[in-house]
């Protein structure tokens, strides 16, 4: 089955301390599993708590200068 989650794109001003992995994908609200069976819902949840999940990102990534994107992801559900 699949199913959308958001993933979180961070960029960084200084190339070198950017790290490999410029992005984070957000698996739990609340301990409980994030995902969505519509990408209009995903895109629902996104509006509805944007600076929410900007903050997460920056949680994440505490050196990025900032949220490049959010984005729906494709996903199969385990």
């Amino acid at each position: 089955m699949k199913v959308f989650i958001i993933a979180i794109v961070l960029w960084w001003g200084d190339p070198a301390i950017t790290p490999k992995t410029d992005s984070v994908e957000v698996e739990t609200l609340h301990g409980k599993p994030l995902f969505f069976n519509t990408e209009e819902e995903c895109q629902k949840h996104i509006d509805k708590n944007l600076a929410a999940l900007k903050g997460f990102g920056r949680r994440v990534y505490p050196t990025a200068n900032a949220v490049k994107a959010i984005y729906c992801i494709e996903r199969n559900k385990t």
